[in-house]
């Protein structure tokens, strides 16, 4: 007995100090400091059921926060319904970044600001270990592994949902990708694939796209969801801000896109939003034609002679030399022709450049007529012999019956 315990005994004092130093992990808690580890109750035991615990983690400001899974075991479920953790950029109402179940560890979560909170719940059915996790603060739009999302300076590149294209995205998550080119350019952005789920007003799963490095509704470009790819998206400046979102129900394919950055063009840039006010007619009608009025120069022979006819609202303007290009929410499509149509639920909108030596004014959230033609892309130009004019609801009649009349 002494002799066995003479060569034990190292090896127990070993195995006690090994012990003192494992972490003993805690249903949840506040965190600071640079770096750390937080792990779920009694990890790497099984954690207990019906629990919930909240970790809140904050490092210095100036710095945000990543999260990485070193290891992940919670009860498997496509939704995660069940036992799941979730992570939260900020920590009260802070948007969830992600939803996480199963044993598919992501890449790093990170936050916006320098606050995180870590929400673990679980049913009264339990399986598995848990999790372990590290935080550490970083600076931001610092290079990593990400789940999703991140600053994206590139002259091209390709953004996707989490899972492309192997399953689903995954319910519960946030992904913001923000793209930055140099001054002098633009930005281009197609989706090659695109399957968000269905609904007429995107008001769930969706991906929205912002002019600008933020989220900003006033320079929204668009909400999109379904599965038909959006037509191609091009900022206003050098930068563009799209984020998706999935809620906790329906997931689906997803989608992949692509960006490039793209020298300013009259076809494609514009110059910064400029204040409005009405805009004339280019050529001015002497209100709507009959049958029997001259037709040159009428609002008859435009419609003729144009490839499209819309009444539309402006959503914004921006001004340039010789000509405006303007964003319109249409209202009713007289003759579409090869008009590029942006279509998000039951919202259609276009964009239209307005050609003139002496450029108009306009006025956001006004109605008008607008008639002219398409270039090669679908973009609609209006020339000086086209027109313009503010549009009243008691001429959709007069509209109605240009529709049907005989070029």
């Amino acid at each position: 007995g002494k002799f066995l315990n003479k060569y034990l005994e190292p090896c127990i004092m070993l195995h006690k100090a090994f012990t003192s130093l494992t972490p003993v992990f805690t249903c949840g808690g506040n965190f600071t400091g640079d770096t750390g580890l937080i792990g779920s109750q009694g990890y790497p035991g099984v954690y207990p059921p019906n629990n919930k615990c909240v970790w809140r983690i904050t490092v210095p400001q100036g710095r945000v926060v990543s999260l990485l899974f070193r290891a992940l075991d919670l009860e498997s479920d496509s939704l995660c319904r069940y036992d799941f953790v979730d992570v939260y950029d900020g920590h009260i109402n802070g948007q969830r970044l992600g939803r996480f179940c199963g044993t598919a560890k992501p890449g790093a979560l990170v936050t916006n600001g320098n606050k995180m909170q870590v929400v673990m719940v679980s049913d009264a059915n339990t399986a598995g270990s848990g999790f372990l996790a590290v935080y550490s603060a970083i600076h931001p739009n610092e290079r990593g592994d990400r789940y999703c999302g991140g600053l994206l300076d590139k002259p091209s590149g390709t953004i996707k949902t989490p899972n492309w294209p192997d399953k689903d995205y995954p319910a519960g998550v946030t992904c913001s990708w923000h793209i930055v080119a140099p001054q002098d350019q633009i930005i281009e952005l197609k989706f090659e694939k695109f399957d968000v789920e269905r609904d007429s007003y995107c008001r769930y799963d969706h991906v929205a796209v912002f002019n600008g490095g933020e989220m900003n509704e006033s320079r929204k470009i668009g909400k999109f969801c379904g599965d038909s790819p959006p037509m191609p998206i091009y900022s206003d400046g050098n930068h563009l801000f799209i984020v998706f979102l999935s809620d906790l129900s329906l997931s689906a394919d997803g989608f992949i896109g692509h960006y490039r950055f793209k020298s300013r063009s009259l076809s494609t840039a514009s110059a910064p939003l400029t204040p409005m006010s009405t805009i004339p007619p280019t050529t001015p009608p002497a209100g709507l034609c009959k049958q029997k009025c001259k037709r040159t120069g009428t609002i008859e022979s435009h419609y003729c002679s144009s490839n499209f006819v819309i009444t539309a609202t402006l959503i914004s303007a921006a001004m340039r030399d010789h000509s405006v290009l303007a964003t319109f929410s249409i209202l009713h499509l007289y003759k579409e022709g090869s008009l590029a149509i942006q279509q998000a639920g039951k919202t259609m909108s276009t964009k239209v450049r307005v050609l003139c030596k002496k450029c108009p004014l306009v006025r956001r959230g006004l109605n008008y007529i607008v008639m002219g033609q398409t270039d090669e892309q679908g973009q609609g130009i209006v020339s000086p012999r086209n027109f313009v004019m503010a549009f009243k609801t008691k001429k959709q009649r007069d509209l109605g019956v240009l529709k049907n009349i005989r070029c």
